[in-house]
């Protein structure tokens, strides 16, 4: 009986494990970047990327690709002449930041802010 019983409570623990796993991998994160809301996910598609203006209008990319150098991490997406790519220092708390660029020359640069995702 009480090896049953642990058994039970062994596969419970697991099962929640698991679920709780999988919802949080699916989980997208979104962030305030200056004017754009920045959605990013690794999902079905591989990195994908949703930018968002105040109009509403919206790039989605998929396929980001991953890098890192010098101390620095990121994932860039390419569109076209335009290039989005969200990057971050190792080991640091300087937080994350949306770089784009056209031909190669960067336009823009703003700091992301997380946006707290209700539960």
């Amino acid at each position: 009986m009480i090896k049953r019983l642990k058994g039970f409570v062994l596969t419970a623990i697991l099962t929640v494990s698991l679920i709780g796993a999988t919802a949080t991998h699916a989980k997208a994160d979104t962030y305030r970047a200056g004017e754009f809301t920045i959605t990013l996910d690794s999902g079905e598609n591989g990195n994908t990327y949703r930018g968002c203006d105040a109009k509403g209008q919206c790039i989605n990319l998929e396929g980001g690709t991953k890098w890192r150098d010098s101390g620095y991490r990121g994932i860039t997406w390419e569109n076209g002449d335009y290039a989005y790519s969200v990057s971050w220092r190792e080991n640091s708390n300087e937080g994350m930041y949306l770089n784009i660029y056209n031909k190669g020359k960067r336009i823009l640069r703003r700091k992301l802010v997380a946006i707290a995702q209700p539960t």
